[in-house]
């Protein structure tokens, strides 16, 4: 799961409970991104908005009924940098990627 040429390593999912998703994903220049924050069970933060990756990304878990919408936003200091980054490292595409293959995740997960 995550996007293409970054992998991800799971500590723990549990989204029956109190919503926890903790995880770190590893960049191909081998750069970990971890959580910063989580509130339970509305949202995750990740990044740490430094160095050459100045942006962070926030999933929110949204419950309506039976089902839950997932929104991810992806935080930058200006439209420069949103561009900069989006062109090194395709970072619109990979969270398109990432919410992507979260969800095919947890299509297999309703099997198990």
């Amino acid at each position: 799961m995550g996007l293409e040429g970054f992998s991800l390593t799971i500590q723990s999912i549990d989204f029956f409970n109190d919503g926890i998703w903790d995880f770190i994903i590893h960049g191909p220049d081998g750069r970990d991104y971890i959580n910063i924050d989580i509130k339970k069970p509305y949202y995750k933060q990740i990044g740490d908005g430094d160095k050459d990756v100045d942006f962070q990304s926030k999933i929110i878990f949204e419950e309506v009924g039976e089902d839950t919408n997932l929104t991810m936003e992806q935080i930058f200091s200006n439209k420069k940098e949103l561009k900069r980054v989006n062109e090194k490292y395709g970072a619109i595409e990979g969270g398109k990627q990432h919410v992507y293959k979260f969800g095919k995740y947890l299509e297999a997960l309703k099997w198990v």
